[in-house]
């Protein structure tokens, strides 16, 4: 069995011993070549493991994601790895411009609707507790989630609050062992699973400070380092392109 990289494919191998033989033929498939999962549609995954689409659904569903799509994204996430029909369209002609406009604004609508609709306000209330007597607080992410921990530490910044974010992940880390049970932590992380993010928030909470996570997904490791959970809910099917849906939720729940 290959090497297994991140925290869907762990899940995956978690569940194993527990799925009907026809779903394990599809994680056994998914552990050994996940880069050429990430190239598959749910046929082609269907065909090589040899069973039916809708065996290929029940097994993400058993992952508890929605559907083939969502755990697809999840792989590529964690391996880094391009979906040619995920990317962004290039631009051509008027009318693409203006249907490319709409995906994006589109796009942005829904995740924010879909958190508004889900948000636990008995976590941002906790949240908000907590900030708002915490000596310093610091703000973690990658990535795109970078921009909206920056975002969130001017804000505090603007307002007078002692804050600290720095983009350079070993400085997170550093940062977090230095605080204490006065302080609070926040970090942002799409995936739930980005090692960098993780890693300050766990460092923070050993250190005593409280710990507040910003995800799309529960169950993932940023959860376990975390004292406070926020979700959003985005379908990030253009993450490669730059994580918009996802960052305006995130942007969103920061405000």
């Amino acid at each position: 069995m290959g090497k297994v990289e991140g925290a869907c494919l762990l899940r995956v191998q978690g569940v194993l011993a527990t799925l009907p033989p026809s779903e394990q033929r599809v994680a056994l498939c998914v552990l050994e070549h996940p880069r050429k999962v990430v190239q598959s549609t749910i046929t082609d995954l269907a065909r090589q493991c040899g069973v039916s689409e809708s065996t290929v659904v029940r097994f993400c569903k058993s992952l508890g994601l929605d559907g083939y799509k969502e755990f697809r994204i999840a792989i590529a996430q964690e391996l880094g790895a391009f979906v040619p029909e995920l990317a962004a369209p290039e631009l051509g002609t008027a009318r693409e411009v203006r249907e490319l406009a709409n995906g994006v604004f589109s796009n942005n609508i829904r995740a924010l609707e879909a958190t508004l609709s889900s948000l636990d306000y008995e976590a941002v209330s906790r949240a908000i507790e907590a900030l708002a007597r915490a000596r310093r607080v610091d703000f973690y992410g990658a990535g795109p989630s970078n921009v909206v921990a920056m975002d969130a530490y001017i804000k505090f910044m603007r307002i007078g609050l002692s804050a600290g974010f720095n983009s350079n992940a070993y400085l997170q880390a550093v940062s977090a062992a230095v605080l204490s049970d006065q302080d609070v932590a926040v970090g942002i992380s799409y995936s739930g699973s980005t090692r960098d993010t993780v890693e300050a928030l766990s460092i923070a909470r050993n250190a005593g400070a409280t710990t507040v996570a910003i995800t799309n997904f529960r169950d993932m490791p940023i959860c376990d380092a975390a004292d406070v959970v926020i979700c959003t809910k985005a379908d990030e099917s253009l993450f490669q392109g730059g994580a918009m849906a996802s960052r305006t939720a995130q942007l969103a729940v920061v405000d």
